[in-house]
């Protein structure tokens, strides 16, 4: 590590370039490269006409959700003092207000303005590194205290008086639908595998206000303890990957907790709304045992739906970024307009994956709830997107889910999706759509001023 205004020789890389172990070590690579025109035929000989119908009626209204995260430091002197920052955004509007936004050959500037004004954010500050609030006596149990709190808080709730009807309500509900004796089946409570403090558990929690403690050694416990987050939450480092994973959490969780809600609500309108999710719909990390539980829970939601002979609830996950993208920019001017392709894990581990060994029950066994698609359009705009699993689970009895999943004919509202997404396509960033673009547009944190703005506030308010 260099000292503070210390720069590198520029000759240092010299030592690489001229050293026989690494370009050993590089022939031994194996990564992404661009296929050749023979081997481009094969890869895109896969790829159909999408499936259309000669009537789709599209969702009257769409919902995105999209986050940002930032860690602002205290003081230039010591850097490594910080504050965590995430903001998620939810963008709503109708394909009615997006259709009336062109008036002849141009776009309406005030009609964009009303359109933009349809949005929302939650944001969520929480302690870094050699960060601690009072009363608590580490960074960990500061971060813990501050999430479950703001999880709870009146913020996340569709009726304030109700705290189950807040966002840490929805985290149970999901909670208790966890396979083996971490499940419930209740959705009032929840389970944790162990105590942060003193590593025993499972430790039943309760839905309610009053702080609860370990029933082993009397320290406090939080019913958001469930996502381990704790456990990646350094007191003295950056926490960037502590956020990181608890912004990619949110943005998942806003839409089952909308979902939730709509549904209590009123039932039915769910078939009138589409909602977009930025990147695969999949949970990394320790949190990753949600996937499972929001396959559960859709699934039960579109159960009730077909037994009123309405259509499952379109949820799409949109990829902005990330591997599956970086393949698609690889062989795009080989791919056909019009043209659409369920990744298959054969298909993944040949050619995306640099022939990594597949894994034993299906790629993404543990962190998946969506099947992935690529697509381009008429108009030769790429899209990689997911749509749920139409499965309860990928261990049911006498399906063969790896194969399944990538059969078009179980994704009832694909034709709905391809639509849509044509439907919503922008030439405002590279294979954009609309609801996403927006939703990053509110929730982004610039490095510059937006980052520059917390840095300052978290000094002033900390001075």
């Amino acid at each position: 590590m260099p000292y503070q205004n210390e720069f590198a020789r520029k000759t240092t890389h010299f030592d690489f370039v001229r050293n026989p172990e690494v370009q050993e070590f590089l022939a031994n690579c194996e990564y992404l490269t661009p296929p050749s025109e023979k081997e481009a035929q094969a890869l895109t000989s896969v790829f159909q006409k999408p499936p259309r119908l000669p009537e789709v009626e599209l969702p009257h209204l769409i919902l995105a959700t999209d986050g940002s995260y930032y860690e602002a430091a205290l003081n230039d002197r010591i850097p490594t003092t910080r504050v965590g920052y995430i903001k998620i955004g939810a963008v709503l509007f109708s394909l009615k207000e997006f259709a009336d936004l062109r008036d002849g050959r141009f776009v309406d500037p005030f009609k964009v303005a009303a359109l933009q004004d349809n949005n929302t954010a939650l944001t969520f500050v929480l302690p870094s590194a050699n960060v601690r609030l009072r009363a608590y006596n580490s960074v960990r149990d500061s971060f813990r205290a501050a999430l479950d709190e703001q999880l709870l808080s009146e913020k996340t709730r569709f009726a304030p008086q109700n705290f189950h009807t807040s966002l840490r309500s929805t985290l149970f509900h999901l909670a208790s639908r966890r396979a083996g004796e971490l499940g419930t089946g209740h959705p009032f409570k929840l389970k944790l595998h162990k105590c942060p403090t003193c590593g025993k558990g499972p430790i039943e929690l309760e839905d309610k206000l009053e702080q609860q403690f370990c029933p082993y050694c009397g320290a406090p416990v939080y019913p958001s303890d469930c996502l381990r987050l704790w456990e990646e939450v350094s007191d003295y480092q950056s926490n960037g990957t502590a956020l990181s994973r608890l912004m990619m959490i949110l943005e998942h969780l806003i839409p089952i907790h909308y979902l939730r809600f709509i549904a209590q609500k009123a039932f039915l309108a769910l078939t009138r709304i589409a909602f977009f999710v930025d990147g695969p719909l999949a949970i990394f990390g320790n949190a990753a045992w949600l996937h499972r539980s929001i396959m559960i829970y859709l699934h039960e939601v579109n159960e009730k739906l077909e037994k009123k002979g309405m259509p499952p609830v379109l949820m799409i996950g949109l990829q902005k970024r990330g591997q599956i993208v970086d393949y698609v920019r690889l062989i795009d001017r080989f791919l056909p307009p019009d043209s659409l392709f369920a990744i298959d894990d054969d298909y993944r581990y040949k050619y995306i994956l640099a022939n990594r060994k597949p894994s034993k029950h299906g790629f993404g066994f543990e962190t998946y709830y969506g099947q992935d698609f690529i697509f381009k359009t008429r108009e030769g705009r790429s899209f990689v997107f997911a749509l749920p699993y139409p499965y309860k689970s990928k261990e049911e009895p006498g399906s063969d889910f790896i194969h399944e999943k990538t059969e078009w004919h179980r994704y009832t509202n694909l034709p709905v999706a391809i639509r849509l997404i044509e439907r919503l396509q922008t030439e405002l960033y590279q294979d954009a759509v609309v609801p996403i673009a927006l939703a990053h547009r509110y929730t982004a944190i610039s490095l510059q001023p937006g980052g520059r703005v917390l840095d300052l506030l978290t000094r002033r308010a900390l001075a």
